[in-house]
């Protein structure tokens, strides 16, 4: 089939490396144009305009999707279907135009976890089972008919950049798996289930990412898995912010300290929790480099007892 690909973030890259050596035809690759970035604001590409240029495949940079010339450029490929993974929402006037269709990789068991942040939240929310779907684009955010979907194992040590690269991959083979499928009339679209209580995910923000001490410590935990390693979670200590890096559960033993107590303890670094502590691996102090809970200890908490925010 003729394919134009739609993407931003590092997410679809195995998507494009695997449709690019497929026997489909990649027709265009449409990216967000290049921004600045870093402290000498220098043009930086995305991700996939990086690896489209290196698979050597025609890329459109592209600002505005009703621009009626961008369109009109479209709808002359005469592709047969589009693929968007890690884009932007596409409007009506884009996905309707080829005749299969605009179907996308989702990073979550539809219609569980719709929204911007699927595989933080399902680790925040410690789901232990997680999955791709692939849909069809049509109205509503990601509420679209399912062509296939799978489910996988979710382990419980995994932060946000382990399932991120696990399902990238998964997800990758599974659209291939469609698109023959789809070329082929072997597989039919389905409606997604009628879940009323299905969690959602949100957009992250510095406001939802903020540590609550006084939750369980499972919960915490799970917090700080999903956050990481971007845009991590974080507390205040000493008026700096401190991001929580990687922690871990103390089994075994509760405390009677305060949420949000932190203190040394032959060498670990631990805070308290609503019921068990955490034992804190890796942090990152505001305007430093990431250390582990160890080096953190000796630095700054020493022999005493200290209070985060």
């Amino acid at each position: 089939m003729r394919v134009v690909f739609f993407g931003n973030g590092a997410f679809g890259l195995p998507a494009l490396r695997r449709l690019a050596t497929s026997p489909h035809k990649v027709m265009a690759v449409i990216t967000n144009p290049d921004k600045p970035a870093g402290r000498g604001q220098r043009l930086m590409p995305t991700p996939i305009k990086e690896e489209a240029q290196r698979l050597g495949l025609p890329i459109w940079e592209v600002e505005y999707l009703r621009d009626a010339d961008f369109l009109s450029r479209l709808q002359a490929l005469n592709a047969h279907i589009f693929v968007v993974v890690a884009y932007r929402i596409l409007p009506r006037e884009v996905w309707s135009i080829p005749p299969s269709g605009a179907i996308n990789i989702h990073p979550s068991l539809l219609p569980a976890y719709r929204g911007a942040a699927p595989i933080q939240w399902s680790i925040m929310k410690g789901e232990t089972t997680t999955g791709i779907t692939i849909f069809r684009i049509q109205e509503g955010v990601d509420t679209g008919d399912i062509f296939l979907q799978r489910a996988y194992p979710l382990p419980y040590e995994w932060n946000a950049g382990q399932l991120e690269c696990f399902l990238s991959e998964v997800g990758a083979d599974l659209l291939l798996e469609a698109l023959e499928g789809i070329a082929m009339g072997t597989i039919q679209p389905k409606p997604q289930p009628k879940l009323p209580e299905a969690p959602y995910a949100p957009k992250i923000t510095p406001q939802n990412t903020r540590i609550q001490w006084n939750s369980p410590a499972e919960e915490v935990y799970n917090f700080i898995r999903g956050l990481s390693p971007s845009p991590k979670a974080w507390t205040i200590f000493q008026g700096k912010r401190l991001h929580i890096l990687q922690a871990a559960k103390v089994t075994g033993r509760r405390t009677n300290r305060p949420p949000a107590t932190l203190w040394q303890e032959n060498g670990e670094l631990l805070v308290s929790c609503q019921d068990v502590p955490l034992r804190l691996l890796r942090v990152q102090l505001e305007g430093k480099r990431p250390v582990s809970g160890h080096e953190f200890a000796q630095g700054y908490v020493k022999g005493f007892t200290l209070s985060l925010e």
